[in-house]
């Protein structure tokens, strides 16, 4: 039997999960309606048979996985070749894999064969694969009673190849052509030839396709302009070349030498190509300053002083703005984590991408700029390590019970809060010392009054249960102040009605308006900031907000759709719209929606919830998990 990937992936969350769990939970998770769940569940019950299991309910609880040989289950199931599962959100893909390769006509019945789907599903594909090779000058050409097949330039199939399909999808066994990347290696190493790891593996690619596409009888036909002869890339493209020639005994056509040239000299960095391009450092590093400028006025977020992220961001767009010339851009397999584990790093690399777009006439992509984001975000931890350390570097203790007693709760003390520069223990009756030494806060074993200072009685064992309580009361006050001051009744929406992403758009934007708080074009601002990244940022939630600070103070709106929409290919639920003032806490508030979009548990309760009052006790209630 063939399992969709949808309903493997909802097998693994019933083996992961030992416990009930409810269909509401599911639905969340997956993105799909109620009855969508139990269709699925009804097919694994299917497959799950001959394991002499069955996924089981229990009313008021949920769904849960009744087996007594999980095991098995997990074995089976990874021992299983990637063929035996169809991916419903990669069947264009395989589709389009299927046609790439093949010369003749090909019927619809034969797809449908092929990938155990319906012909309606199959034409709903196809629709989706005639926009997706559009960019690559390709056409999905119908013939009747023939069928239908790819056509266009063989660079056009070349490079659709590399956009679409993953190494491991286009190549295979049947065609052993791994040796290749040693030689690539190798020849750049003698000849210094710099790139990223990441270019590399794209260079390598690349060529194992060229190697490919020639020996299945499809040689590449480009014209000899703007080569180099004497450049460092085509002596590279050379000699790789010429070295798999001699190992496969074959002849390569000269376009092929162009075509391998033309990727290398858009994804090495060297200077007199970048030149050429003017692309410079001194030009790189004014988008750096702008960028930094513009951060610190709207986020009060200061990272002038890290030479680490502007030297990493130096290189880094050296490398981007060399590629993007060519109209290069590379996949990033792990966008999706980063949009949701680094939610604000990626909303500061979109301004930097949107300078860069301005100088440089491009439009860089989700997957550019998560590239971005990772220096952004090593940056901001770096950055915020510093600010930790800086939390209560002089602590003052007052106990009455005695020196042993005093030193103990001093020993404790430094063991909780290790970056404490200076931990001294007072008399009760020495206050004024306790004032001179300036303490960032006090721990007392009775109750004091010292003006200005935050006190914290405890016991003189100071418990590991008073020190949780301490952490979590500070979680809860911060966490109060930031609902208090930034959420609020009137733009919370639950239950909120929106057919797709730019009417939710629309009616967050409208919502917000109402509070007179955003100018009249605050729309067209979230509109243009959609465009240059989606907002969509994992857990079914999207972060919606202005391009620049527009608002007369900062404001977050709340809307709780009835049902996902589909937001540039990934469902929302939960809509988050952010009106932005500047305030040196702008940050602080970023970086809690980023613990809060993060946290799949507790968006699956705001899922539920109807009022604010709901959010707002829910977001106080678990305080100790944000």
């Amino acid at each position: 039997m063939i399992l969709l990937e949808k309903d493997l992936k909802l097998l693994n969350e019933f083996i992961r999960d030992e416990q009930y769990i409810p269909i509401k939970n599911l639905m969340f998770v997956f993105g799909v309606s109620e009855k969508t769940i139990r269709n699925s569940i009804s097919t694994l019950n299917v497959y799950l048979e001959k394991y002499n299991s069955k996924i089981v309910a229990k009313r008021g609880e949920g769904y849960y996985l009744r087996t007594s040989n999980k095991q098995e289950i997990i074995n089976n199931i990874n021992n299983e070749t990637a063929e035996s599962f169809i991916s419903s959100s990669d069947l264009s893909k395989n589709i389009f894999k299927v046609l790439i390769e093949e010369t003749q006509y090909i019927r619809l019945e034969e797809l449908c064969d092929v990938f155990y789907v319906s012909r309606s599903k199959i034409s709903s594909v196809l629709s989706t694969l005639k926009e997706d090779i559009k960019p690559y000058g390709l056409e999905l050409k119908t013939k009747p009673h023939y069928g239908l097949k790819i056509i266009g330039s063989e660079l056009g199939k070349r490079l659709a190849i590399a956009n679409l399909l993953t190494q491991e999808a286009y190549l295979n066994d049947k065609n052993d052509i791994s040796f290749i990347e040693s030689i690539i290696i190798s020849e750049m190493k003698k000849r210094k030839g710099e790139c990223s790891d990441i270019v590399l593996q794209n260079i390598i690619y690349h060529i194992k396709i060229m190697m490919k596409r020639v020996s299945e009888q499809h040689p590449i036909d480009i014209p000899a302009e703007h080569i180099m002869d004497d450049s460092l890339e085509y002596e590279i493209s050379k000699a790789i070349l010429r070295k798999i020639e001699t190992l496969m005994e074959v002849n390569l056509h000269p376009s092929e030498y162009i075509y391998v040239y033309s990727h290398i000299i858009g994804q090495l960095f060297l200077t007199d190509y970048l030149t050429e391009l003017e692309i410079s450092d001194s030009k790189i590093n004014m988008i750096i300053d702008s960028f930094l400028e513009k951060i610190e006025s709207m986020y009060d977020v200061s990272l002038w002083m890290d030479q680490e992220l502007r030297t990493g961001l130096l290189i880094h767009l050296r490398q981007l703005l060399g590629r993007i010339t060519k109209d290069i851009h590379l996949k990033n397999p792990i966008l999706h984590d980063i949009k949701k584990q680094f939610a604000f790093a990626f909303s500061l690399a979109v301004l930097l991408a949107e300078k860069v777009n301005s100088i440089y006439k491009c439009q860089l992509t989700d997957d550019d700029i998560a590239y971005i984001t990772m220096h952004i975000g090593l940056a901001l931890e770096r950055g915020f390590k510093k600010a930790d350390e800086r939390e209560f570097k002089r602590i003052a203790i007052i106990c009455t019970t005695g020196q042993g007693t005093a030193q103990l709760l001093k020993f404790k003390i430094e063991q909780t809060f290790p970056r404490a520069h200076h931990i001294q223990h007072f008399a009760l009756y020495n206050q004024e010392d306790v004032i001179n030494f300036n303490p960032d806060i006090i721990f007392s074993t009775v109750p004091v009054n010292i003006p200005n200072i935050p006190i914290e009685v405890i016991s003189p064992f100071f418990t590991d249960e008073e020190q949780r309580k301490l952490l979590d009361e500070k979680a809860k006050v911060k966490n109060q102040y930031i609902i208090d001051k930034y959420f609020s009744k009137d733009i919370f929406y639950s239950n909120l009605e929106c057919d797709n992403k730019h009417e939710a758009i629309t009616k967050m934007c409208d919502l917000i308006g109402k509070t007179g708080i955003t100018p009249t074009n605050f729309e067209e601002l979230c509109i243009r900031r959609e465009k240059l990244a989606s907002t969509a940022f994992g857990n079914q939630i999207a972060l919606v907000h202005p391009i620049e600070l527009c608002s007369e103070v900062t404001k977050i709106g709340v809307g709780i759709l009835k049902k996902p929409v589909n937001w540039s290919g990934v469902p929302v639920k939960i809509i988050f719209t952010i009106a932005q003032a500047k305030s040196t806490e702008t940050r602080d508030l970023l970086l809690f929606i980023q613990k809060l979009v993060h946290n799949k548990e507790l968006m699956i309760q705001i899922n539920s919830i109807n009022s604010f009052e709901e959010f707002k006790n829910l977001i106080i209630a678990n305080s100790e998990h944000l």
